[in-house]
């Protein structure tokens, strides 16, 4: 064992502690010290076993203020340990979402706002407040979030967007991509696919919403037809849809309260918002089993091998979850 003050190797056994710790001691310098423990929670002394039930009531829709009541950890906590997890669950779908063949992808962006909506801001509030939106790009057959990012929606963020989505993906394999009809989509595909993509836009039209009832009440509009326009390759006419993408989304919406309409349990940081994202996806990929999958997506793709717990991103897969 070396010495954790003189880093010298000549420490043995000196006993144990109370709480039944092995404890060493230095035959050089005479220091006494127990065997450092790696801590998954970084800085944090939050029990494992409660920041694991933070993170599974967060995942399954509750407001840090709700986890707060239930859980007895103070909110401040909440939010320093969902950013620390959030980094580490970040880090985690990095290593192990890449290298992918997907065969048909759909992409879409769900609507959020940090601090106040866009119409509220002024001159003096910074670009990471109003409306944010997460992109998130989907693999039709395996329901694997491939990638994912948080930003405005303009064409600055639809070629990051894309960009990181070209870089998991095996260089040069051929698949057909669908996304709404946002501008943006079509100059990133352009640079970052070049002409070994299928790429098709799906165009909702909308009829104008009703106004019928009270001043507060704002009916969403009706879809009445839509439009789909090739723009590269051969796009098979059948699989131009985004409809397990607008699944998906509903799916963000129940399990994340930072996107549920109508409520106040919005981000009020945009590296909050970011964390909590972070956190769900890699939950989403290797711990929640998709009800029509009968496993994760990440089992389905090929990259896990078993169903992960809370813990095992906590630990970031340490134990064999990964597929080899």
């Amino acid at each position: 064992m070396t010495c954790l003050k003189c880093q010298h190797g000549t420490a043995v056994k000196a006993g144990t502690t109370n709480a039944n710790t092995q404890r060493f001691r230095c035959r050089d310098c005479g220091a006494r010290f127990t065997e450092p423990k790696a801590n998954p929670l970084g800085r944090h002394t939050l029990d494992l076993r409660l920041a694991e039930q933070v993170l599974t009531l967060l995942t399954e829709g509750m407001s840090v203020r709700a986890i707060s009541r239930v859980t007895g950890v103070h909110k401040t906590t909440i939010l320093s340990l969902l950013l620390t997890v959030g980094s580490k669950c970040a880090d985690l779908f990095d290593q192990t979402v890449t290298n992918l063949k997907p065969r048909y992808v759909q992409a879409d962006e769900a609507w959020t706002f940090v601090q106040k909506k866009q119409k509220r801001l002024t001159a003096d509030d910074t670009d990471e407040r109003g409306d944010q939106y997460l992109w998130v790009a989907l693999d039709s057959e395996t329901k694997l979030v491939m990638t994912y990012h948080v930003g405005k929606r303009d064409g600055l963020n639809a070629y990051m967007f894309i960009t990181d989505l070209n870089r998991r993906i095996v260089p040069h394999h051929r698949f057909q991509i669908t996304t709404d009809g946002l501008e943006g989509y079509v100059p990133a595909i352009e640079e970052a696919f070049g002409s070994d993509v299928d790429f098709a836009q799906l165009i909702k039209n909308y009829a104008q919403p009703s106004t019928n009832g009270p001043d507060w009440f704002r009916p969403s509009a009706r879809v009445t037809s839509i439009t789909t326009k090739d723009i590269i390759g051969q796009p098979k006419a059948e699989r131009i849809s985004t409809s397990h993408m607008e699944r998906a989304n509903l799916t963000w919406r129940m399990s994340l309260r930072r996107f549920t309409r109508l409520t106040n349990g919005f981000s009020k940081k945009l590296v909050n918002l970011q964390a909590t994202v972070a956190i769900f996806m890699a939950y989403y990929n290797f711990c929640r089993v998709h009800q029509t999958l009968r496993v994760t997506p990440a089992m389905q793709a090929g990259i896990a091998s078993s169903v992960w717990s809370i813990r095992d991103l906590l630990t970031a897969g340490t134990q064999g979850q990964i597929a080899a």
